[in-house]
Formats: structure tokens, C-alpha cells, sequence
């Protein structure tokens, strides 16, 4: 048995990472897809193979072939699409941020498990070998009593056109590339920050966070911090440092499916490298979720997780 799923708006990364995923997973395939720009749906369509092509996104969630749908639409249509997703039976893979604020992703919580359908958000570098061996030496104490944790994820914003750069649509800096950052750091400690300062840069009044940067406190004298930016270098990374040891990961977030990666561990006075051979974590993260709703298997990214990250998301935009 394999999972039929249904593609709710064929935007970049859905073209680029997740259909190829989900097209070339073990146990899925893409029967269906849905765009209000047709010529895009049925060139993407071609591509793939894909059967069923819509324009209106309903008409995909009352198609009957389909188990489950990906929700890659802009932020703010995360909420009401994942909704009416439920009410037809569907479980759903939505993209980050899982919403707007945790006020939406409790709605959407509450409605998946009144229809009996899994939530989870598509946060798919948790999913790689790397990040879960990165969390494996934090439980193990290889790096001792967390101290610092430092998440940073920049790049340049080229596009003046994006819905990135719209307040109305979830834009801004922070709700696209610094949720990796605030997702990565409370997984990491395995609990929310108690305490929280940022700050924020716009270019423009009413215009969406350009820069943001925040120091968060965590119990146990844990510090935490995090940059993103639409203005900056690209730049990706993660770092630990713990009172035994520290570890360091380059291109924390985006390792495509070709790409070798590796993370610098630091115990005393030697330094390790790790290195881990190509791994598609789209498809890693695709396969999961179609195991979920094949065998029962337990989710290892809860979608209260994915509303935890939203309070501290909302929390930070709370103290600018």
C-alpha cells in the first residue's frame, strides 16, 4: 500500500524538492495537484507524471484517490487549508511555518484530530542523519551540560515580487528562515525558553523584519541565540557548546539530496570530523509521514512541537 498524495500549490519547493520526493519515496506517489496557475500545474504535471491536475485547491481535497495532501501555499493560507483539509478526511504535510501564530496552529491541531488525520509540519532537516546525530550527542552527554547554543540562518532576498516580503502573507525574515532557527534551538534543549530579547531591523515603516536577532533563556542557565536575515550573506550554522565539549554544523538547514555534509566535533584538545554520505531529507521526512498513516508508527515531529516554536515565534515578534 502506498500513499496517494495530493499537492495543494506547486511554489519552488514543492517543484524543486518535495514532489521529486514523494515521487521517487518507497511507499507514496503524487496522484494529484492543484494550482490556480494552470499553465505551472500542468507543466509540473508533465514532469512527474501526475494524473490529476485542478485549479480550484477543493476540488483536490473532494478527489477520493487522495490520502493526504501537502500544503505549500503562502503562510497565511497554512491555517484555513489545513482546516478544510480535515473536514475532507485528509491528512496533512503542511510547509513552514506550520502557521501564523500558535493561535492558528491550535486551530489546526484541533480540527486534524477531530477528523482523526495526522498534522505535521514539513520542518524536513530534523529528518536528516546529521541533525539526528547532532541531537544524539546532546541525550548521549557527549558535549556535557549544555551552555551556549547558536543558530543562525541569512541569505540574500532578490526577488522584490515575493510573497516574502508581503506583511499581509506571514513575510518577513523571521517566520521563513528564523523558525529553522527558534525550531532547532528549543529541540535541541527539548523545552521552550523561559525568557526572551530581539531585535528587529526593517527598511521601511509597516514593512516586514528584514534582520532579526535574539538572545533566549532556557531553565538551567541554558543560553540560546539565533540571527536570520533577507538582507544578509547566505550563511547557515548551528552550534553547541556544552561544558565537556562543542560541535559545529555548516549548511545546517538546506543539505540537498547530492550533498555530503558534515558537522565538527570538539571534545578537549581533538577535533573530529563527521561526515555523512548524501541523504534526501525531503524524501526522509515523506517516507515518515506515509509510514504514519500505514502502520501506526509513532510521529517523531509532533505537531505540538511545531506549535511550541510558533509561542516563541510569537513571543519574539512580542518583544520588538
Amino acid at each position: 500500500m502506498v500513499c496517494n498524495w495530493g499537492v495543494v500549490g506547486p511554489g519552488f519547493i514543492a517543484r524543486q524538492a518535495v514532489i521529486p520526493a514523494m515521487q521517487h519515496a518507497s511507499n507514496g506517489r503524487v496522484v494529484a495537484l492543484a494550482s490556480r496557475d494552470q499553465a505551472r500545474a500542468q507543466e509540473v504535471a508533465e514532469q512527474w507524471q501526475i494524473e490529476h491536475v485542478y485549479t480550484d485547491y477543493q476540488a483536490l481535497l473532494d478527489d477520493p484517490r487522495v490520502d493526504a495532501v501537502y500544503i505549500a501555499l503562502p503562510n497565511h493560507l497554512h491555517c484555513a487549508w489545513t482546516i478544510e483539509a480535515a473536514r475532507a478526511s485528509k491528512h496533512v504535510l503542511c510547509e513552514k511555518p506550520l502557521a501564523l501564530h500558535a493561535g492558528e496552529g491550535e486551530r489546526m491541531l484541533e480540527a486534524c484530530q477531530s477528523a482523526g488525520v495526522q498534522l505535521m509540519e514539513a520542518a524536513m532537516y530534523r529528518f536528516h542523519p546529521r541533525a539526528l546525530r547532532l541531537r544524539q550527542l546532546v541525550e548521549d552527554g557527549t558535549l556535557g551540560q549544555l551552555r551556549f547554543l547558536h543558530c543562525a540562518f541569512t541569505f540574500p532576498l532578490q526577488d522584490p515580487l515575493t510573497y516574502r516580503l508581503v506583511p499581509e502573507y506571514g513575510g518577513g525574515a523571521l517566520l521563513d528562515v528564523g523558525c529553522y532557527c527558534v525550531n532547532a534551538l528549543c529541540w535541541l534543549v527539548g523545552a521552550a525558553p523561559d525568557e526572551i530579547v530581539a531585535s528587529v531591523v526593517r527598511r521601511e515603516a509597516g514593512g516586514v523584519d528584514l534582520d532579526a536577532s535574539g538572545l533566549l533563556h532556557f531553565a538551567h542557565g541554558v543560553l540560546g541565540h539565533f540571527q536570520c536575515s533577507f538582507a544578509a550573506a547566505e550563511h547557515q550554522s548551528i552550534e553547541l557548546i556544552g561544558s565537556t565539549g562543542a560541535v559545529t554544523v555548516p549548511l545546517a538547514f538546506t543539505a540537498w539530496q547530492t550533498d555530503t555534509t558534515t558537522l565538527r566535533l570538539q571534545i578537549g584538545g581533538r577535533l573530529i570530523h563527521e561526515e555523512f554520505a548524501p541523504a534526501d531529507p525531503y524524501q526522509l521526512m515523506v517516507e515518515h509521514f506515509a509510514e504514519l498513516l500505514q502502520n501506526d508508527a509513532q510521529i517523531r515531529y509532533p505537531p505540538q512541537e511545531a506549535i511550541q516554536t510558533l509561542r516563541v515565534l510569537d513571543a519574539i515578534r512580542a518583544s520588538w
